[in-house]
C-alpha cells in the first residue's frame, strides 16, 4: 500500500501557522481538522496509508530558511515528507 505523509498541527500552532504559510486554507483550527479529516479519508478511499506527522511554526520559518523554499502551502505539506524520510528534522 502506498503511504502518503501529511502534516499534523496540534492547536496551539495553528494560529502561528495560519499567519506563516501563505494559502493557509483554514481561518480556525476546527476547519483544518474538518478539512484534514476530509483529505485523509480522500486518500484512504484510494489506497494510500496516511501518515500524520507533526509540523510546527517553527520547523516551517527554519525550514523555509534552510532551503530557500517559498513559504506556502506546497512548501508547509512537503515538511511533513521531508521528516517523515529523514531529510528534515
Amino acid at each position: 500500500m502506498p503511504t502518503t505523509y501529511l502534516p499534523r498541527v496540534n492547536a496551539t500552532e495553528h494560529e502561528a501557522l495560519r499567519r506563516l504559510v501563505g494559502n493557509y486554507p483554514a481561518d480556525t483550527y476546527e476547519k483544518w481538522l474538518y478539512l484534514q479529516a476530509k483529505e485523509i479519508g480522500n486518500w484512504e478511499r484510494s489506497g494510500w496509508e496516511v501518515v500524520l506527522i507533526d509540523v510546527s511554526a517553527d520547523d516551517f520559518v527554519r525550514y523555509c530558511r534552510e532551503t530557500g523554499a517559498s513559504p506556502n502551502f506546497h512548501t508547509f505539506r512537503g515538511i511533513a515528507s521531508a521528516k517523515a524520510i529523514g531529510k528534515f528534522s
